[in-house]
């Protein structure tokens, strides 16, 4: 085992100028690093499960959100994240690192795993509890073990990187997770 590190020491050397720029390129950057992988996107491969999502945040907030965790927030969540993240897979992650960071997106998005019954009003919620603007981001167990609701964030992760609109993003998970009849969250539509 080789000798633990704080984790302020640990992640100002990750995130030294160079490479945070990096790593917010390969978060939320285009196509380049986001792809298809038959059921889902593909694991973005720059993204350890260690690396906070900071930098995916830009500052506007719709919806039930409120408004985006600021940096400061982000850190300080996944930081603390609990092990039903933190040991879950890759995908599970990724998918739970976006909600954290992208609110303001995945609140758009309907579930359609049949969570409308745990009154959840969006895939957002799969993955975070209801806040208050402001409060601490709490987490919520429910997408570390469901695939319908991780694919859907990470549907939404992938067009967001190519650039899709919230209604385009909003169009592909309905068509894909709705086409079965399966209910949905009672999730209102985006603007515009």
């Amino acid at each position: 085992m080789r000798p633990q590190e704080s984790r302020p020491s640990r992640l100002a050397s990750r995130f030294s100028a160079g490479g945070l720029a990096l790593v917010l390129l390969a978060l939320i950057g285009g196509g380049a690093f986001a792809g298809c992988a038959g059921n889902g996107a593909q694991p973005m491969a720059s993204m350890a499960a260690t690396d906070s999502p900071v930098g995916m945040s830009n500052g506007e907030g719709m919806g039930d959100s409120g408004s985006i965790p600021t940096p400061e927030q982000i850190s300080a969540a996944w930081a603390t994240r609990p092990a039903y993240v933190s040991h879950s897979g890759h995908d599970t992650e990724e998918a739970y690192a976006f909600a954290v960071a992208r609110p303001d997106i995945v609140e758009w998005m309907p579930c359609y795993c049949g969570c409308a019954a745990m009154d959840h009003r969006s895939n957002l919620e799969c993955f975070l509890k209801r806040r208050e603007v402001g409060a601490a981001i709490a987490f919520e167990e429910h997408a570390s073990y469901c695939d319908i609701c991780v694919q859907t964030a990470l549907m939404a992760k992938q067009m967001f990187g190519q650039g899709a609109s919230l209604a385009q993003m909003r169009a592909a998970v309905d068509a894909e997770f709705g086409a079965s009849g399966a209910p949905g969250t009672p999730t209102e539509l985006p603007p515009g």
